[in-house]
């Protein structure tokens, strides 16, 4: 039943088909021939078009970063020149050195004006003190004369011995002089008023009613003389004593100063050593140099085959050209 059924829908395809005539088919073939020939052209148009407008791309970009590599390499060899001849430099060695030269040199020069002030005013202090030390020496010396033949030490003299005592002590008058204004200055009224008799021969004319007299005179003056006495000498040991601290202050200043100075004259010839060899900006300018031709070499390589590149394109789409004319 199936077969009977399909049999006659096959006949009538057949019929169908073979009711086409010859030429019918031909132009069917030709007219799809046709239009595969113009799909395919329309395909070589358009891969054409893309070709030359990549080509042209290509061209354009290569040429361009060639433009920009030979720039930087002309840079870069100016550059290297420079590095090379010392023009430039690529650290600040040199500014820092000669920055701490200067500080050095102004410290030194600020340390020696301090030590010379220092120097003068000891110098100045250490006259005045031993000025006063002569003059209390002499005082003493004088005093020790003056009181020579009288019972522990009392300042009591005739007026021939004061004056024979200064006669041989003549040649300390200026010491003497400053031992009274000394006196002055650390003993009382009447106690100052009795040295300055004694050391300048202002000696007041003998009483012999006083002299003989058991009163408190003598004993007065006896003790005035001994006070005086142990005044002066302790004076006379505080101003050795301030005189040797001062000396010793002066030498502790002179070998700090002498040690300060070999600190800064080594530190200064170490800036200085250092500058003169630049060691720092040396490495830094050849580890500068070598990156810059390291640079130059492949920026001219990169031009180099950028320019052989451009070459193959320039001919591919001179060919494509070509054959699309054709």
């Amino acid at each position: 039943f199936a077969l009977v059924v399909c049999a006659p829908a096959g006949a009538a395809v057949l019929q169908g088909t073979a009711r086409l005539s010859p030429v019918t088919r031909v132009v069917e073939l030709l007219e799809s021939l046709s239009k595969k020939v113009e799909e395919e052209a329309k395909q070589e148009e358009d891969l054409f078009e893309t070709f030359v407008c990549w080509a042209k791309s290509i061209i354009s970009q290569k040429t361009a970063s060639n433009v920009d590599a030979e720039s930087r390499s002309a840079t870069l060899t100016t550059y290297v020149a420079d590095l090379e001849s010392g023009k430039i430099e690529v650290t600040s060695e040199r500014a820092d050195l000669t920055k701490e030269i200067e500080e050095v040199t102004g410290e030194i020069a600020a340390a020696s004006l301090l030590r010379d002030k220092e120097k003068a005013d000891f110098e100045e202090a250490k006259a005045e003190m031993q000025k006063a030390v002569d003059a209390l020496a002499a005082a003493v010396r004088v005093l020790g004369v003056a009181t020579k033949d009288a019972k522990k030490g009392v300042l009591l003299a005739t007026k021939s011995r004061v004056s024979f005592g200064f006669a041989a002590f003549a040649a300390d008058a200026a010491a003497l002089n400053q031992a009274v204004d000394l006196g002055d200055k650390v003993l009382t009224q009447a106690d100052a008023f009795f040295l300055r008799r004694v050391l300048t021969g202002e000696v007041p004319k003998p009483d012999q009613k006083k002299l003989n007299r058991k009163a408190t005179f003598k004993m007065n003056y006896k003790e005035r003389s001994g006070n005086i006495q142990g005044v002066l000498a302790k004076l006379l040991q505080e101003f050795k004593s301030n005189l040797a601290q001062a000396k010793a202050k002066e030498t502790d200043a002179v070998a700090l100063y002498k040690k300060l100075m070999e600190a800064k004259g080594a530190e200064k010839k170490s800036a200085e050593d250092a500058l003169a060899k630049m060691e720092k900006e040396k490495g830094a300018r050849e580890l500068s140099k070598a990156e810059a031709k390291d640079e130059l070499t492949a920026l001219t390589a990169q031009v180099k085959n950028d320019k052989k590149y451009i070459a193959q394109v320039q001919t591919s789409l001179a060919e494509k050209k070509q054959e699309w004319k054709d």
